[in-house]
């Protein structure tokens, strides 16, 4: 309960940064925390990291929850951080691959990688590319993009055409993306993300921040207000009708 209601404001100011509907912003966050693995007091950390990559590319959270909803199990699995997948998500939605598509080329990229077939084993050694280290654990998925940008970003466009056979038809050209991103977006991206404390409940400040915004608070006071006058009533109204009666 008390991880549960720490985690809550964060969501809430994700809600209010964001203009979405409370709901499907929790829904989103908690099936994402479930399927990395975290617990709700990580789900202000997360809104944090959301508010961080839809603002700082182009994309909203309604369509990272759609992303994470695809490649978040797979992900999960494979130990990779919400910042990480965050970074490959908006590097993709830069390129208006984005939602479902964005997370169905993720998810197949991954599991192509993870469990390559002979032609795919033979092209990610053939251009250096490996989910593992050299002692064999598990590399970040910050740490894979980095690998493929460096390997893959150099080469013409016929070579990473070639080089797709690692990905599969229908996730290379997300993954292209990723690669082929410019330095400055990639910069801005990954520096958002790794600094985000805070980003949710600044953001919600911020569009707060005026007539609109007032206005909203103060419904929102005034709906405060009837519930305390009604759970107050209550007990003496119920008497009354039961005295009717």
């Amino acid at each position: 309960t008390e991880d549960m209601l720490g985690g809550i404001e964060g969501i809430m100011n994700l809600a209010a940064a964001s203009g979405e509907d409370l709901a499907s912003v929790s829904d989103i966050v908690t099936d994402a925390l479930t399927a990395f693995g975290l617990s709700a007091s990580d789900a202000g950390h997360f809104s944090d990291v959301l508010a961080q990559a839809s603002s700082n590319a182009n994309t909203n959270v309604s369509m990272m929850g759609s992303t994470f909803q695809k490649v978040a199990p797979v992900a999960g699995a494979l130990g990779y951080s919400v910042e990480d997948m965050s970074l490959g998500i908006g590097l993709m939605a830069n390129a208006s691959i984005k939602a479902e598509v964005a997370g169905t080329s993720l998810k197949t990229a991954l599991a192509n990688m993870a469990k390559p077939t002979d032609a795919q084993a033979a092209a990610m050694e053939k251009y250096g590319i490996s989910l593992t280290n050299a002692d064999g654990s598990m590399k970040s998925f910050g740490d894979v993009v980095k690998n493929l940008r460096s390997s893959l970003g150099g080469l013409s466009e016929a070579e990473q055409v070639a080089a797709t056979t690692i990905f599969g038809k229908e996730s290379f050209a997300g993954m292209l993306a990723i690669v082929n991103a410019s330095e400055a977006d990639f910069n801005k991206l990954t520096d958002a993300v790794y600094n985000c404390d805070g980003a949710a409940k600044q953001m919600a400040e911020t569009k707060l921040d005026n007539l609109n915004g007032s206005i909203t608070l103060a419904k929102s006071a005034f709906d405060a207000l009837q519930v305390e006058l009604g759970e107050l009533l209550l007990p003496t109204l119920t008497e009354g009708i039961k005295k009717f009666t």
